[in-house]
């Protein structure tokens, strides 16, 4: 340890325990933020929002992005329809009973190519969550979103507030959004 350093650690003492002294829970001195802190609660559902055990987001590779072509134009940039990304992910979680429920949600946008129209294009998102290999719970859902010929990219949120597994996986279990093109009825 350097000098400068040895001749700060009383004061930095002094200043712990003082701190220590002038608040009603001495333990607060040992985790700062924590003292009359209470777990956040969901305004609509009355239930506690837990973000300790809330299992991140994640995207596998080659599901961040969705580009559909013109009939037997894969590949060709003159036959592009649309391309939609993914920007970003978040998530919400609560407890109901021994349920862990998540909302999801993601966000991105858009684009156009040469062969759009003006009108609804259908995005394929599904939402997995993990526990190791044993799926706890997917599904994959078409999300709409209003594209104009010729017009600006459209942002677009896409919300699944349904995700749902027990408690005791929370702590290892993955979640992961992205596009799917199919088929709908599989897991």
């Amino acid at each position: 340890m350097s000098q400068s350093l040895l001749r700060f650690a009383p004061v930095l003492i002094s200043a712990a325990l003082i701190a220590g002294c002038t608040s009603a829970d001495p333990r607060s001195v040992l985790s700062p933020g924590r003292g009359n802190q209470q777990a956040a609660i969901d305004a609509e559902t009355g239930s506690a929002v837990v973000q300790g055990a809330c299992p991140a987001v994640l995207l596998r590779e080659g599901t961040a992005y969705y580009t559909t072509y013109a009939k037997g134009g894969d590949g060709d940039p003159a036959k592009l329809i649309h391309q939609a990304s993914i920007t970003d992910t978040t998530r919400q979680c609560r407890i109901s009973g021994d349920q862990m429920i998540v909302t999801v949600v993601v966000t991105g946008r858009v684009v156009g190519g040469p062969q759009a129209k003006s009108g609804q294009v259908n995005l394929p998102l599904r939402v997995v969550a993990l526990d190791g290999e044993t799926v706890l719970y997917s599904e994959l859902q078409k999300h709409p979103v209003m594209i104009t010929e010729g017009g600006p990219a459209e942002q677009f949120i896409y919300t699944n507030a349904s995700v749902t597994f027990p408690v005791s996986a929370s702590r290892s279990a993955k979640l992961y959004a992205g596009f799917d093109p199919g088929p709908y009825n599989t897991p």
